[in-house]
């Protein structure tokens, strides 16, 4: 069965080589798995899979039995730049977006209904990704474009501009035609006696509220005006026993209108007033709940007020953080540009089971460009949080990797594995392992 058809559109994303690229996509391969036990750890018990070989092959003999079964797929490939991908320079671009295409293609048909998947890109390919990504998913199934700040430290001047962010691209398999919806959830808020009703960005607004519609923790009486330049009482407020006795009206930037404001009234909505600013906030009804989508911007400055928190409250770190998420495992090694754990296992502490209601903390999450299998290590600290049974597939071809101190380890491969069992070691978890194939 064929993948998918090229697309034949007044305009589509073309280069060097797609054709070709989509033709391998589809063509059969003649490679099977050998397992590896004596690389592998806990066989009999674990559901977590390592690979060994190219991605393609790899994808493709994964397909039998993990067609439409992966939840989620994150990949950070190899980004195309002199250090990171290396072609004859006239192929380079081409031969990238080939390996990329032909990856997806197959990846996509791996995917559930409600499958998503994350790419981290930089700003050398992310418009190139975009495109392939509209022309595989549907541009109808890109979910949003995240907007990762990778770090904080600035060292010489740069020339126009400094780089500190890179890019996370999510795109659903069916988010429309399958009306699938809630996808991602950062977190669930019971009570919100904290959501001011203030926004500095929103125009000056008048609202009424009507008698013993508002509490407060200020002292009884009549009060005529604010402490506060933002909030402008506009006529007498009488507070008796915590709650006015009378109509009352302020202005103020609200991001509620007042219409907004009598239909939360009469779904049982509140609102308080702490102090003589007169700041007003909602609150909501008993046992009503409120599900908080992820922000565009991922923030990594725990100084600002906007820092991105997963829902276990462990915030999301810069890209410095992922050698040493690395180096705390494996020790007296280090390794070149790996992706934070916080990065990985906050997005997919995101994705939720809108079906039933809840997180969803059982499915398969696949990386078929593990390097240093820092997203294996994301989903099994996921289910330390939360007693989750997510399964993790890694895909990497072993290529040569050589530490300047120690002959080990010879390829990226080894790495990867050595770094997952010294987790689950060191996490002492016996539930934990995974099973190690190679593509042969």
């Amino acid at each position: 069965m064929r993948i998918a058809n090229l697309q034949k559109k007044e305009y589509c994303f073309s280069w060097l080589g797609k054709e070709d690229a989509f033709n391998q996509a589809n063509s059969p391969t003649d490679k099977y798995l050998m397992p590896q036990q004596n690389k592998s750890l806990n066989w009999n018990n674990t559901e977590n899979i390592y690979i060994e070989g190219d991605n393609t092959d790899a994808l493709k003999l994964l397909k039998k039995d993990f067609e439409g079964k992966i939840r989620a797929i994150y990949i950070d490939p190899p980004y195309n730049t002199k250090k990171d991908f290396i072609y004859k320079d006239k192929y380079k671009k081409s031969e990238w977006c080939s390996m990329i295409y032909k990856s997806l293609l197959i990846g996509k048909e791996l995917l559930s209904e409600d499958g998503i998947i994350f790419i981290s890109i930089d700003d050398n390919e992310v418009h190139n990704m975009k495109n392939i990504c509209d022309e595989v998913f549907g541009s109808e199934n890109f979910v949003t474009q995240f907007i990762y700040e990778k770090t904080q430290h600035f060292g010489r001047q740069k020339l126009n501009a400094y780089s500190n962010a890179e890019y996370v691209l999510c795109y659903a398999k069916c988010l429309i035609a399958r009306k699938t919806k809630e996808l991602l959830v950062e977190k669930i808020c019971t009570e919100f006696e904290d959501a001011p009703l203030y926004n500095a960005s929103n125009n000056l607004t008048i609202l009424n509220f009507p008698p013993e519609a508002v509490s407060f923790k200020i002292k009884d009486g009549i009060y005529t005006k604010t402490d506060s330049k933002d909030y402008e009482l506009l006529n007498p407020v009488e507070i008796k026993n915590g709650l006015n006795k009378n109509n009352f009206s302020i202005r103020f930037k609200s991001r509620w209108s007042q219409k907004k404001v009598l239909e939360e009234i009469k779904k049982g909505t509140g609102f308080l007033i702490k102090t003589k600013s007169f700041a007003i906030r909602a609150v909501y009804g008993k046992n009503k709940i409120s599900k908080i989508a992820p922000k565009q911007i991922i923030f990594t400055n725990k100084k600002n007020v906007y820092c991105t928190y997963n829902r276990f409250d462990r915030a999301v770190t810069t890209s410095e953080t992922g050698k040493k998420d690395f180096e705390s495992i494996m020790n007296e090694y280090t390794f070149s540009y790996p992706k934070p754990v916080s990065l990985i296992s906050y997005l997919l502490s995101l994705i939720y089971d809108y079906k039933k209601n809840k997180f969803a903390d059982d499915f398969y999450v696949l990386d078929f460009f593990s390097g240093s299998a820092t997203t294996a290590q994301a989903v099994l600290e996921l289910n330390l949080s939360d007693n989750g049974n997510r399964k993790f597939i890694m895909v990497q071809k072993p290529e040569s990797y050589e530490f300047s101190n120690n002959k080990q380890f010879e390829t990226i491969c080894d790495i990867g594995e050595e770094r997952i069992r010294r987790f689950i070691n060191n996490s002492k978890d016996s539930n934990f392992g995974f099973k190690v194939y190679k593509v042969v």
